[in-house]
């Protein structure tokens, strides 16, 4: 199933209130110049900051080449519209990097350093601000604290808590919720599979990539071959799930939600500190350089060695 698209090309699924809101103030004039977009992981956050974007960029006067108005959107939805700048992990020797480092976000310094190329609004987005390091943190404080007229900058975030406080206090909060079954309707859904993905169409299409139904019973099977340390089954499973990108990162998401499930299901708080500990676990591994296959088997080590 390919119903879904990426991110870049998808249209914006619900969000219509957070929508009007920044609609309101926009119109208004009284538009914050910072924003935090706050919300679990692929309910759409990043399609919601670039439709943003584009409505207000699409509000610049005609550029002095003379570019039409359809051009213009064309570019702002592949992300080369000169006023419009997307930071993102970067991506080297073919694999996404684990974090934003300091020179992705000097780039946003150099991009507001100097006047508009088109008058009007400038944007930058940040996908995502809690994936920042430190360092790169630090450095856009500095445009927080001060930002050039007719600038919006619009940080996604997936985890609120992993963000710097200082960059936090520094813009305006915007909550999102999960998608529901209603605002998935139209879409050719499998509601089972979409009930498991914690509203997020993200999660959803990394899922389907995976393998659906059979992948979901498969991880299952496989907490149970760990309860029962059948390790030659689980390394081959996570040597071959190494190797799939979409099978790795959905067992990021995966793993811990069906072992809270369990500690749900069985009421037993040993689960519940299993899917902690898992948790701990994955949040500290995201910049470290460990082999995935190992990675994964640490994962399952961690199931194993409780006491449910």
């Amino acid at each position: 199933m390919d119903m879904l698209i990426s991110s870049s090309q998808s249209p914006l699924i619900g969000h219509e209130k957070p929508f009007q809101r920044l609609l309101n103030f926009y119109q208004q004039q009284t538009l914050s110049p910072c924003w935090l977009i706050n919300g679990q992981q692929g309910i759409g956050k990043a399609t919601f900051a670039k439709a943003f974007a584009q409505y207000v960029l699409a509000k610049n006067p005609i550029n002095p080449d003379g570019l039409s108005s359809d051009l213009v959107q064309r570019q702002i939805q592949v992300g080369s519209y000169p006023n419009l700048l997307i930071l993102r992990k970067p991506v080297i020797d073919g694999e996404e990097a684990g974090e934003i480092p300091l020179s992705e976000a000097k780039r946003v310094l150099n991009f507001l350093a100097h006047s508009a190329i088109i008058p009007g609004w400038r944007v930058v987005i940040v996908d995502a601000a809690n994936e920042l390091n430190r360092s790169a943190s630090n450095c856009l404080l500095k445009v927080l604290e001060e930002p050039p007229a007719k600038t919006l900058i619009l940080l996604v975030c997936h985890a609120w808590g992993q963000v710097l406080p200082t960059l936090r206090s520094r813009c305006q909060r915007l909550d999102f919720s999960p998608l529901t079954v209603d605002d998935v309707k139209d879409l050719s859904v499998d509601g089972d599979l979409f009930a498991v993905c914690q509203g997020s169409l993200g999660y959803y299409q990394q899922l389907v990539n995976a393998g659906g139904l059979e992948f979901l019973n498969t991880a299952k099977t496989m907490i149970q071959a760990a309860r029962q340390g059948q390790w030659i089954q689980l390394q081959k499973f996570c040597q071959d799930n190494a190797k799939l990108p979409d099978r790795f990162q959905c067992l990021l998401w995966l793993l811990p939600y069906l072992i809270y499930q369990k500690s749900v299901e069985t009421k037993s708080p040993e689960w519940l500190t299993v899917a902690q500990k898992l948790n701990r676990f994955l949040e500290q591994a995201k910049t470290s350089h460990l082999d995935k296959t190992q990675f994964l088997l640490n994962c399952f080590l961690l199931i194993e060695n409780s006491h449910c």
